[in-house]
């Protein structure tokens, strides 16, 4: 099997590409392949593998993860692959506040509901007599408006509404697809409440070795957090919401994901927080496609390092648009790979190439058995079993790819702080990181597992 063509990245001066290092030239420009199909392209294969320690990674070493991917996958007698009943929400009076569905591509999404990136000159082809607008703003970020559209059922198909746009809107048009939340699975949903004050003290204790010395700003998107828990009050927090409020709320993913951030934070760094998910039962989180990129655009203009997406769902080209843009700009986002099992697709935004995708593993450094597998994994933390912050004050333990990613996110911000150069931060993770299972790069461990 050979590697296909090679993907180019500039950062920082700096030539990237997959297995080898073309050059180091300041003048060369920024070219991203655009993903279409497996294999990912992940960003961590971009970085410069002549810059400190890290091992070389050739074509052939490529090639075998390839091959490992399609073994582990030849070997799983079912797919693990599955998507939520779609629920309808109403308001405390009755009223319907969000209908999902399962939409054609087998995802979650709002019913008959579209979003469409592009200028405000671009309002005026949205006048058909199937299609209204629902809402528009201005994204700052990116310098782009987004509408939310609702259509009539005989648009309510990617062919249908692209061929409805001009030639410059048919890209940038997508589903407002539901993300949810990646913490432990229903079969592994009791929680374990620990009581214990020498736990609690554990993960607020901030002068432990390894805490980042450097203050840092770290941007999540995740549920609302308890602000007022011991193990955050280290930190200066700001949160904003970005869902109706009429929906159903909850703050336990949300301050799991804040207390292992914190763990790893300064105190006085900041931490903003884009509240977007809904409570769809007792296990599972959702977010519009819409409050992700409202939350996006909320933490970019906070100037922060690094955004943590403890979150997953489907390619959707407005949310890849979006990223794009964002990655453009130098703000770093690292993104859970997705708790639907090695036979799963790719999930994004953890399958996007500028993104860190993070799997993780137990204190054995086994795989999390229902963690993603693929070419487009970058990293391997722990999540399996962690303690955590629960918003009634006590700690509890949680496991899934959401309680591995905010690691390798406070990692980051903090090579980042101490560099100001997001392409020596990668390098210095990559070095850091310890090889685990096939030798090299692999589709389950990524580049290794970080402590």
């Amino acid at each position: 099997m050979k590697c296909g063509s090679l993907c180019q990245r500039v950062v920082g001066g700096l030539i990237f590409t997959m297995g080898s290092v073309l050059s180091l030239n300041a003048s060369a420009q920024l070219t991203i392949g655009r993903q279409i199909i497996e294999p990912v392209r992940p960003i961590i294969d971009s970085v410069p593998v002549d810059v400190g320690s890290v091992r070389d990674v050739l074509e052939t070493q490529v090639t075998q993860g390839v091959e490992s991917r399609f073994d582990t996958l030849a070997n799983i007698p079912a797919p693990q692959f599955s998507v939520p009943s779609p629920l309808s929400l109403t308001s405390p009076s009755g009223t319907l506040v969000l209908k999902e569905v399962k939409a054609p591509d087998g995802f979650l999404a709002l019913e008959r509901e579209w979003l469409v990136v592009g200028s405000e000159a671009d309002k005026t082809h949205f006048s058909h007599p199937d299609i209204t607008i629902e809402s528009s703003r201005h994204l700052a970020a990116i310098d782009q408006w987004i509408y939310r559209l609702k259509v009539n059922t005989s648009l309510d198909e990617l062919s249908q509404i692209r061929n409805s746009l001009p030639e410059t809107l048919k890209t940038q048009v997508g589903r407002n697809h539901i993300y949810l939340t990646q913490g432990m699975g229903a079969a592994e949903s009791a929680k374990i409440k620990n009581n214990n004050q020498d736990m609690l003290a554990n993960i607020t204790t901030t002068d432990k070795p390894g805490v980042c010395q450097i203050p840092v700003r770290i941007g999540m998107i995740d549920t609302s957090i308890a602000q007022n828990h011991k193990a955050l009050e280290h930190l200066v927090i700001e949160q904003q919401p970005f869902l109706p409020q009429a929906l159903p709320t909850t703050q336990v993913h949300g301050t799991s994901v804040a207390s292992l951030l914190a763990d790893n934070m300064r105190a006085g760094s900041h931490l903003y927080n884009a509240s977007v998910f809904y409570t769809r039962n007792s296990i599972s989180q959702g977010a519009t496609l819409l409050s992700l990129i409202d939350g996006l655009n909320y933490l970019v203009a906070k100037q922060v390092d690094v955004i943590n997406m403890s979150l997953a769902g489907p390619e959707n080209s407005v949310l890849a648009n979006v990223i794009q843009k964002i990655s453009e700009q130098g703000v770093q986002i690292i993104a859970a790979v997705g708790n639907e099992g090695p036979a799963s697709p790719p999930l994004f935004p953890a399958a996007y190439p500028s993104t860190i995708a993070v799997t993780a593993v137990d204190n054995n450094h086994a795989i999390y058995r229902w963690a993603n597998q693929g070419n487009y994994v970058d990293f391997a933390a722990s999540g399996v079993s962690v303690e955590v912050a629960h918003p009634d004050g006590t700690t509890s333990r949680e496991t899934g790819t959401s309680m591995a990613t905010p690691f390798v996110s406070a990692r980051y911000a903090c090579l980042f702080r101490a560099s100001s150069n997001p392409a020596q931060a990668l390098v210095t993770l990559r070095d850091q990181a310890i090889d685990a299972g096939a030798p090299g790069r692999d589709p389950v461990f990524g580049v290794g597992i970080l402590h």
